[in-house]
Formats: structure tokens, sequence, C-alpha cells
């Protein structure tokens, strides 16, 4: 792993390194989403669209004409924001998921658009999937092995060796993100693996079947 990750904002009070990415018009009319908060709370600036405002800074995916810019609009507007974030070392930026709320763009369109972006970058954890080289992986008898808690899956990977995926039991498995996080005793950078596609849609029916047996436990007991 070479980019960093923050998994939910953690609040409007950054420190004075700290700066918050947002996507915007190139007019500067922030009036919704996180350019909104950004007006509000870090100092963005009505009138000003691309660029450094107060603890903020604004990449443009919306048009002075209104409309939503193309891929590769947006594109050009964030290798210049590539080249600033890398000449201000001393500064911590947090991306948002730009584009992807009025300018109707999913995460996997926008996310490899920051591909071999400088260390100071933390992005959404939604970003995994599509900046990540991930390594797939296989597992024997998984229906045997597999653990779950409200939180999470677990799987052994090998001696001391665990991968763990982050899991919404209130939503299918296929829906979710196929990304793992390896924790080990012995190593401890964070590496992000994917399972492989057949035993991901085995271990989605094993999660699904769980949950019914699950429910008609309760039912029972109640």
């Amino acid at each position: 792993m070479i980019y960093q990750y923050y998994e939910k904002m953690k609040d409007y009070n950054f420190s004075d390194n700290e700066i918050l990415v947002f996507g915007c018009h190139e007019l500067g009319k922030h009036h919704s989403g996180y350019a909104q908060i950004a007006f509000h709370h870090f100092s963005a600036e009505l009138g000003q669209g691309e660029g450094r405002q107060g603890q903020s800074y604004g990449i443009p995916t919306i048009g002075s004409n209104g409309m939503i810019l193309s891929i590769l609009e947006i594109q050009n507007y964030i290798e210049r924001f590539k080249v600033y974030a890398k000449n201000q070392t001393d500064l911590i930026f947090y991306m948002t998921e730009i584009g992807c709320g009025f300018a109707n763009y999913k995460v996997e369109q926008i996310a490899p658009l920051f591909k071999h972006s400088p260390h100071n970058i933390n992005f959404p954890s939604s970003f995994i999937p599509f900046l990540e080289d991930l390594t797939v992986f296989s597992i024997e008898d998984i229906e045997q092995v597999w653990r779950m808690d409200e939180m999470h899956i677990e799987l052994p990977l090998d001696h001391n060796v665990i991968v763990r995926m982050k899991f919404n039991s209130l939503e299918p498995l296929r829906s979710q993100p196929n990304v793992w996080e390896k924790h080990s005793n012995t190593y401890h950078k964070t590496q992000y693996l994917k399972l492989n596609d057949r035993q991901f849609d085995q271990l989605h029916h094993l999660t699904e079947k769980f949950k019914k047996e699950e429910a008609l436990l309760c039912a029972e007991l109640f």
C-alpha cells in the first residue's frame, strides 16, 4: 500500500495543517454537498472554484455553464491538485468523493484518476479497490473456517496471519467491496487483498444462509 485512507471524516475541527479537498463549481458556487461544508467550516470562498481556499481546496466537477465536466476535464484539475499537494509537504489533505454527488459519477470512475498521488493525501476507504493493486487469494475449506461478527468477516490466511473484511450485515456481501485487510503478528504494514471471485460468491451464500438461520433462531426464542 502506498496510499493513506480514512473510514469516516473525523469531524470539522481540523488541525492547522489539514486541508479538506472538495468537488466544486468552476465559478465557486458552493451551495451543496462538501462545497457547502467547505464554505461554512473551512473558509472556502464564494466566487472561487479551483484551488486553495483557507483550509480547503476546490477541484471543479461542474463547469461555469452549470454542466457536468467530462472525466478528462476533471482529470486535468486533479493533475494540478497533485502537483500542488506534492509541493506542500507540510500539509495533510483529506480527499472527499469528488464528482460522486451532483456530478453523478461513480467512485470507480473518479478514484483511478488519483493514482500516483503524493503520500500526504488521505483518501476515503471507498477508493481502496480502485487505487490499490489487490493481490488475489483463496482459502481451503472456506465454508469451515470463515468467521463473522456484526462488523467483520475473518478468514485464516496462514500461520498467525488472518484477513479481515469490513462487513455491513444489513447488506448482501456481494454488494460490498471485496477488499480484505491482512493482519499479522510480525508484519505491521497495512496490505489489502482480494478474495477470488468464485469464493467471494460462495461466501456471499454462506453469509445469507447464516443470517436466515439466525433470524429463525431469534423468532423461536421470542
